[in-house]
């Protein structure tokens, strides 16, 4: 039918719409706080764009409800203000093919929710641990931002780098502190060197005209070399799945695993997932009698209540979820009262003006009928 065409079309056009200016406004957030840990040092720059990209699953979480709650209320809404509803009414259309639109595109919203939160979610989060984690154990000297003084993932060196230029590195300085009672703190100076890697990936730094200092300020008794090449290895050391994978860590666990667990963290994790999945269709819903405004109320009308409702839905959810982490509440019980509230609501709102509803109406309130 052209109708129901022309309906999911704008309805979908808008929802791309929205969900695009809301991955970027999340990307620009989540970009700024990893390249402040990488200008900190705490992750390497060439983590920054792998890192963000497996962020999207955390984006995805609110953004696909969202967007499709959005987009309804916006395409319905201006329907309503353009009296394009009332025309199609008009002709005999019935609203049964609002329902049958917002019911498919809830069902594609859902199959996206749910294979994030099923699949891609967890898998992105231990993917994002194992980068992380990967790059403690074998931080990439090349990496190393010039003109600041870093400290290792060891602890024990901080090294500077006055200028990198591919894998040439000048004005060198190396503080080692003494990882033992045997060993002496050192330092090494260099103008030049290069950095190089080897087959078996092994990191390899020389140094060309260093000298190295050895001793401590409280006993006199230092050890000044001279090296015309000084060569150090960094040996890469293999990721164990204790290193990434966190016991308390419920984000990395999947959605059967978490309803096993009886810990308050994975039960409070498991309802939250199951209430980003029903969120979509519930609230697609929910907003189609909140979308119908009347041409001289404006389009503001029942956008303000509609994204209240919504506020107050993941406001509650994530108190919810909070709370129920630290063994406060019951989520299980919480999650059928508020959804099952909502629900209630959505049913109540979209009978509200059908014909036997408005006959009940009548029957109790006459005068107001009359008036």
């Amino acid at each position: 039918m052209i109708i129901r065409r022309y309906i999911t079309k704008e309805t979908l056009k808008t929802q791309l719409a929205i969900l695009f200016i809301l991955l970027m406004i999340f990307f620009s957030q989540k970009l700024i706080r990893i390249l402040s840990n990488a200008v900190d040092g705490d992750i390497p720059a060439n983590l920054v764009m792998p890192l963000l990209l497996l962020g999207v699953s955390d984006m995805a979480e609110l953004i696909l409800p969202l967007s499709l709650f959005l987009g309804i209320l916006i395409t319905l809404g201006r329907f309503y203000s353009n009296s394009e509803m009332v025309a199609m009414y008009a002709c005999g259309v019935k609203k049964a093919i609002i329902y049958q639109v917002v019911i498919l595109l809830s069902i594609i919203t859902s199959v996206f929710t749910i294979s994030n939160i099923v699949w891609f979610g967890p898998w992105s989060d231990i993917q994002q641990e194992q980068l992380v984690e990967h790059a403690k154990l074998n931080p990439s000297l090349a990496g190393l931002l010039a003109g600041q003084f870093q400290r290792m993932p060891q602890g024990d060196s901080v090294i500077y780098i006055g200028n990198v230029k591919n894998n040439t590195i000048e004005n060198v300085f190396i503080a080692t502190t003494n990882r033992s009672k045997s060993q002496r703190p050192t330092i090494i100076l260099a103008n030049k060197g290069q950095i190089l890697s080897d087959e078996s990936n092994n990191q390899i730094i020389i140094l060309d005209n260093a000298n190295r200092y050895e001793g401590t300020s409280n006993i006199k008794d230092f050890r000044i070399s001279n090296f015309n090449h000084y060569q150090g290895i960094i040996k890469t050391k293999e990721l164990k799945e204790s290193d990434y994978k966190k016991a308390n860590d419920v984000d990395q666990i999947s959605l059967s695993e978490l309803r096993q667990l009886n810990t308050p963290k994975a039960q409070a994790e498991y309802f939250w997932r199951l209430t980003l999945i029903i969120s979509a269709p519930l609230m697609a819903f929910l907003v189609i009698p909140l979308s119908a405004a009347n041409p001289r109320q404006g389009r503001l009308a029942r956008v303000l209540p509609a994204i209240l409702l919504y506020l107050i839905y993941f406001l509650l959810e994530s108190s919810i979820k909070a709370n129920a982490a630290k063994g406060r509440l019951d989520p299980a019980f919480w999650f059928f009262l508020v959804n099952g509230s909502y629900f209630m609501l959505a049913v109540i709102f979209n009978i509200w003006d059908s014909l036997p509803m408005r006959k009940l109406r009548y029957k109790f309130l006459p005068t107001r009928f009359a008036s």
